[in-house]
């Protein structure tokens, strides 16, 4: 299995330089990727938007005519009103497009082999010139919609309608109503739920989308070892609220968005008081921390959990059984990517490698997921922490490659130093499953972040 280390990062074609945060030598995220990482900047908004309308272009080229073909859907009909947008809708326009106006209705019809997919906006807009507006009044989109219809005679119109995945469920009561009324008793017989063309539109992922996922990959983890450093934590001062109030606002100045709060914990030999508030958990020397981040750029989310030790005077590095912990959380991602193949399901992969585990000694929870459009993303998920026996419905959905997955997941240890304390290392990394095998988008941690 392939997993890729490290990488030139590109976005859209080209190499980015100028710096924004440099990394700490202690803050390495594989044995072959150490010191200091590549100088980066973050884009202005205007090359964000140029990214994305390009890699849109290519997705309406490639990926879309292959995933509503794998449906069997050769219309696919997408509503959304303003402040209540479909699921999907932020990935099928550019990012000039902040929400849908009043009623937004985006039609896409399969011409068959050889014919690019129609695009149709039906109303005012074009988005950038992305969709053909098929021009009506705001109060007669419904009517406008029944034209097309009539005028391209599918035979199948697929509405965003899933009781497994909320990406593919987009459509309203109040709308799917509209809908069919407006269709009528011809048409309405037409209609099938869109589920696996919104999936395989989201879980899909271009070679250049991967370039450009390495790039906001290194970002997030800049921010992280910014945090997780002198620079930020002075030990027996800092606590942990104050850090998580530091990357929020590092976030705000790079113009990055947030899709949860981040959070940053402690383990301790001999455990935290339990109700100790967050503004007085004060980071000591000898803390584990840990933290769970994710940001949003050039339109696309990540999840990444790591660890951090606070050294204690006369130390150079974390305690063997701390390392050991985060070895085995290692060694837990290493099974989980092993079996998740593709043709397999999240449910298979999370048994095996669970087994597997628990063979050689450790205590697993795996919890992985896809990521990508959304932060817990279309596809199949391995495991949830209140389902490790199998997630039922989604999980038995099959693995395909060009797909993204946070590899999230824990092992707990028993800690020597700490009187043989039970631990739980937690550890989440964005990987992609490729048509050759499994690539770390960024490299992983396999080393602590080291505070001194």
């Amino acid at each position: 299995m392939h997993r890729r280390t490290r990488t030139t990062l590109l976005a859209a074609g080209a190499v980015i330089s100028a710096c924004l945060v440099a990394t700490p030598a202690v803050a390495q995220l594989s044995q072959d990727a150490r010191g200091v990482m590549p100088v980066n900047r973050v884009l202005t908004h205007r090359e964000q938007n140029d990214i994305v309308r390009a890699r849109l272009q290519e997705r309406y080229a490639t990926v879309l005519p292959a995933v509503m073909r794998r449906a069997g859907v050769d219309m696919w009909v997408v509503v959304s009103r303003e402040y209540f947008e479909d699921p999907v809708f932020a990935s099928l326009v550019p990012l000039t497009t902040y929400s849908s106006r009043r009623r937004t209705i985006l039609v896409f019809h399969d011409r068959g082999e050889g014919q690019p997919v129609e695009r149709i906006s039906v109303g005012r807009f074009d988005y950038e010139g992305i969709f053909n507006p098929y021009p009506t009044h705001n109060d007669s989109q419904w009517q406008g919609l029944r034209a097309i219809v009539e005028e391209r005679q599918p035979r199948v119109i697929g509405i965003d309608m899933s009781e497994e995945f909320s990406h593919a469920d987009g459509i309203s009561a109040t709308e799917r109503d509209n809908l069919m009324r407006a269709l009528g008793p011809v048409y309405s017989a037409r209609v099938r739920p869109a589920e696996e063309v919104v999936v395989g539109w989201l879980e899909t992922k271009l070679p250049v989308e991967l370039d450009n996922y390495r790039h906001v990959m290194r970002m997030a983890h800049q921010v992280i070892a910014e945090a997780f450093s002198n620079s930020v934590i002075v030990p027996g001062v800092t606590t942990t609220e104050d850090v998580v109030w530091w990357m929020r606002q590092r976030v705000a100045e790079f113009g990055f968005g947030q899709w949860f709060q981040p959070s940053v914990s402690i383990s301790r030999k001999g455990g935290i008081p339990a109700g100790t508030p967050p503004d007085k958990r004060v980071i000591q020397r000898g803390d584990m921390l840990h933290t769970d981040f994710g940001i949003v750029y050039v339109g696309l989310y990540t999840d990444t959990q790591h660890l951090a030790y606070v050294l204690l005077p006369g130390e150079t590095e974390a305690p063997a059984g701390l390392r050991a912990g985060l070895e085995a959380a290692n060694r837990l991602q290493d099974l989980t990517m092993q079996y998740a193949v593709v043709g397999g399901t999240g449910n298979e992969a999370l048994k095996k490698a669970r087994a597997q585990a628990i063979a050689e000694g450790i205590q697993p929870s795996i919890y992985s997921h896809p990521i990508g459009y959304h932060g817990h993303a279309a596809g199949t998920p391995i495991g949830m922490t209140d389902y490790q026996d199998g997630v039922p419905g989604r999980g038995e959905w099959k693995f395909n490659a060009n797909t993204w997955y946070s590899i999230e997941l824990n092992a707990a240890r028993a800690v020597p130093e700490w009187d043989g304390q039970m631990v739980r290392f937690a550890l989440e990394e964005d990987a992609a499953l490729t048509p050759t095998g499994w690539e770390w988008v960024d490299g992983r941690q396999s080393r602590f972040y080291l505070i001194r």
